[in-house]
Order: structure tokens, then sequence, then C-alpha cells
């Protein structure tokens, strides 16, 4: 933490206020176990998504960027543990936000891609003979998010 406050200096955003509920979407997040695990699971999902997001941008910081692709794969096993505590399987697939309220659908926009590193996976998997479903190539990758869009997210549980 201490490098993080260190990195960011005076453009360190301040704590904000948090609605958990999402302006009533989660309403019962603090007394419902299920609740809590798809509100758990939209954190977890946008918390991949995001670090994924920003690590191009700390290219050439060594340190930040050590300790953000830290953060990543913790964020990613989380995920996966809360997705599978869930009955789901444990990476994202497609656009869908399965049963999460519909407010959480911008988390889960943009997974349907297919390219990585410019390469198109069903060009790969039909030319390599593989039976892959369109299920199985868009939960090959979590597709990253941009700032612009994490931001947009994090509104959906803050208060001011």
């Amino acid at each position: 933490m201490a490098l993080l406050r260190q990195t960011l200096g005076s453009s360190a955003v301040k704590k904000p206020t948090f609605d958990f509920t999402a302006g009533g979407a989660f309403a019962d997040v603090f007394s419902n176990y299920r609740t809590f695990l798809a509100l758990s699971q939209s954190f977890e999902d946008t918390g991949v998504r995001a670090y994924k997001g920003q690590a191009g941008n700390l290219l050439g910081s060594d340190d930040i960027l050590t300790v953000a692709l830290q953060i990543h794969s913790v964020e990613a096993r989380h995920a996966a543990t809360v997705r599978q505590i869930r009955g789901q399987t444990p990476w994202i697939t497609g656009n869908s936000r399965g049963d999460l309220p519909a407010a959480t659908q911008p988390i889960y926009d943009g997974e349907a891609a297919f390219t990585q590193g410019g390469a198109d996976l069903r060009t790969i998997a039909k030319e390599g003979q593989i039976d892959l479903s369109v299920d199985d190539l868009s939960g090959a990758f979590d597709e990253p998010l941009s700032k612009g869009k994490v931001l947009a997210i994090a509104k959906l549980f803050i208060k001011g």
C-alpha cells in the first residue's frame, strides 16, 4: 500500500463513501449470503479486468507494474473461487452477467471477444481442428477494461 501511495502521490483519489447495495440492486447484501456472493463476484470480475486494462500503462514503472500484476493474480483467484462457490464456471464466458442484477452488465460487456494479441481464436481453433464452443473461446481470456469503464462501473457503488 505504501508503494501505491508513494507512486500516486497527490493524484491519488480520496477514499469515497460506498453504497454496497448499488442503489438497491443488492439491497440485502449484508443480510443475505447469496447476495453477498453475487456482489463479491461483481467486484472480483471487475478487478481482474481493471488490472489487466491498466497493465500496459505501467510499462516502464517496474515496481508498480509488479505490484499491479500481483494484485491482478489475486483478483483472478478470488473471482474463480467466488464463481465456483456460486456454482458457475470459474471464468467469464461471453457478455453474460448470468444471474446478477442488470446494473452489473457493464462489468461483462466486451467479454465475448475472440481476438487476443491480434490473433482470432476461432481461426486458430478451426485450423487446429480443435472443437471449442463459443463459450470456451470467449472464456479463454479476460478482456481488459479501460479506466473510463472501470470508473463508470465504480459509480454504481460510490455515493460520494
